[in-house]
């Protein structure tokens, strides 16, 4: 039975916001399964029987030399062949760019964290973006960029640059956000190590609806709601900062088929799913992209009138 809006706003608003995440969340799932049966290569596992050797072959191969900067996004279930520990991997990937490269990786805190009135200790708090990025945020003179929503941590030439004014962002993705940054550094990729393929995890995609929200009606509709929270940083000085939380589904295949092979480069090793690609590549192609209206979201429905000139 359908619920008509007066009748919703009179349940507790708890109640009212799963009623109306309702149809999302039912999108969300469907999504994620089509995905999985769609683009899931045959031959992938769990856990891979990955070796470092395997991983830093297929970085080779794509084009990544000792000065890049690698942005690495990771699954250690899937990466847990037995082979080598998460600190090994580190430094294998530290190897691989070398004295005058930068690595960096996700740190997000936990969801349940990122509430209004939180408390975000950049040396404290943990990361939520598995075990691979917690191991990193620990290692020794690693940046952590201040952000509730999607912290950053990095190691190298760049990672001042790169996490340095994330407290500044309104959304997390904007010019100020190591996520929108990587654009702006020569021979910098973003690579995935396990979370699938098709940009199933990349997080530079939703600099999209961070650079796009305030020219289109329809990225707007995708930050209702304002989060504000207390920092802690490295040094123990504290502040405060706000974003804009972002909503809706996606479903990136609708975006990753404008890529062309040359341009995301995808394999299997040894059950292992892997990709690369240039951050360049992958933000200036996506915003263009996101101005016609081809865009990786599903829900809210991205009806073409919202992209009409």
């Amino acid at each position: 039975m359908s619920l008509d809006l007066a009748r919703i706003r009179a349940l507790p608003a708890k109640v009212a916001r799963r009623i109306r995440g309702l149809p999302g969340s039912i999108i969300a799932r469907t999504a994620s399964r089509r995905h999985e049966r769609l683009y899931r290569t045959p031959t992938a596992s769990v856990p891979s029987s990955v070796t470092l050797d395997g991983i830093s072959e297929f970085l080779r191969r794509a084009g990544i030399e000792p000065g890049a900067t690698l942005h690495v996004h990771s699954a250690w279930e899937h990466l847990n062949s037995g082979h080598f520990s998460a600190a090994e991997l580190v430094k294998q990937l530290l190897a691989i760019v070398g004295e005058d490269g930068t690595l960096a990786m996700p740190a997000f805190p936990s969801h349940t964290m990122q509430v209004p009135g939180a408390v975000f200790d950049v040396k404290r708090t943990p990361s939520a973006g598995g075990l691979l990025t917690e191991v990193f945020r620990r290692y020794p003179d690693v940046l952590r960029s201040i952000n509730l929503n999607q912290s950053f941590c990095a190691i190298g030439p760049n990672a001042d640059f790169l996490t340095r004014d994330h407290h500044r962002s309104e959304t997390s993705w904007d010019q100020f956000s190591p996520y929108y940054r990587l654009r702006e550094i020569n021979e910098a990729w973003i690579v995935g190590l396990g979370v699938g393929h098709r940009l199933k995890v990349a997080t530079s995609l939703h600099c999209v609806e961070s650079a796009l929200w305030k020219e289109n009606a329809y990225y707007r509709k995708l930050f209702r709601e304002q989060v504000c929270y207390t920092y802690k940083t490295a040094t123990g000085e504290t502040g405060q900062h706000c974003y804009q939380r972002r909503t809706g589904q996606i479903y990136t295949p609708k975006l990753a088929k404008y890529f062309t092979p040359d341009e995301l480069i995808e394999d299997c090793i040894k059950g292992l799913e892997v990709y690369a690609i240039r951050a360049r590549t992958l933000i200036d192609k996506a915003i263009a992209l996101g101005r016609e209206g081809k865009t990786m979201y599903v829900w809210p429905v991205p009806w073409l009138w919202y992209f009409r000139p």
